[in-house]
């Protein structure tokens, strides 16, 4: 009887060990996952500062700079239309559409190789109206130059550079036209990449934190050509010092110049920006 009893506490002893024992084990396997699910949730934070880091300094898109409304042509239109489409907007080339598929470029010089003359403003009626048996899809380049709308703008300069011209069609995964870019979209998209880089990472680029409009400043600067750092300060009122700063920081990255005369204070001048 006795013996019984023993073996009955034994068996509680090993039944109660064997509890404790699954217990721990237990404890150890939440313990391990809470650190697995901390380390995961310290991953995320990681990735999602280092994405937004990344979207502070991106680089924009052609899509964001672009002209939307394109002043385009067709195939079968004639050349004398397109003479007059020219001289009306002050352009030089327009794109060549055939639905809404882009299929060609016709250029200014397209056109005079055509006639024999040496510019569109020397042609006689006789020549004007040689230009109306002309369509547009015989003289057009079938092979132009155009970019993809989701494209960076670094991309849009290089082509740009490459083949010296001053505009690209843009299109999109199904070949349609969706816009058009320039050089002046080019600069212009540039200066808004810069101006987030000095916003939101001054340190990388040795600055303090400046709340200043870019945009006006360059559209001053471009429109006058000089401008001096009293009437743009009277005109943004931005405090002098400021203006300076602003001055060396973008005469450093070639987006106007700042002459210092002799007398009086430092003027910003606009600078043919060469796009590389």
């Amino acid at each position: 009887m006795v013996e019984k009893r023993i073996k009955k506490k034994d068996s509680f002893l090993e039944l109660e060990k064997l509890k404790k024992e699954v217990l721990k084990e237990e404890k150890r396997k939440t313990v391990k996952k809470r650190g697995k699910a901390k380390e995961k949730v310290k991953k995320t934070r990681v990735e999602k500062e280092k994405s937004k880091k990344r979207e502070m300094v991106r680089e924009s898109t052609v899509e964001e700079i672009m002209t939307r409304h394109v002043i385009k042509v067709k195939p079968d239109d004639n050349l004398s239309y397109v003479v007059q489409l020219l001289a009306e907007k002050n352009i030089s080339g327009l794109p060549v559409v055939e639905g809404n598929k882009f299929v060609g470029v016709i250029s200014e010089s397209d056109i005079i190789r055509v006639v024999g003359s040496k510019s569109l403003l020397e042609l006689d009626t006789l020549g004007l109206k040689k230009l109306r048996d002309i369509k547009v899809r015989e003289v057009m380049n079938k092979k132009p130059i155009a970019i993809y709308v989701k494209s960076k703008v670094s991309k849009a300069a290089d082509l740009m550079n490459k083949y010296d011209i001053s505009r690209l069609p843009v299109i999109n995964e199904r070949g349609e036209l969706v816009g058009i870019v320039t050089k002046k979209d080019i600069i212009k998209g540039i200066s808004k990449d810069f101006l987030v880089r000095v916003i939101k990472e001054p340190e990388k680029l040795g600055v303090e934190f400046i709340e200043t409009d870019l945009d006006e400043i360059l559209k001053i600067v471009e429109r006058e050509g000089s401008v001096s750092i009293d009437e743009i300060k009277k005109r943004l009122e931005i405090p002098e010092e400021k203006i300076e700063e602003w001055g060396r920081i973008l005469e450093k990255h070639n987006l106007i110049e700042v002459y210092y005369p002799p007398v009086g204070k430092p003027i910003f001048k606009k600078k043919e920006v060469k796009l590389k």
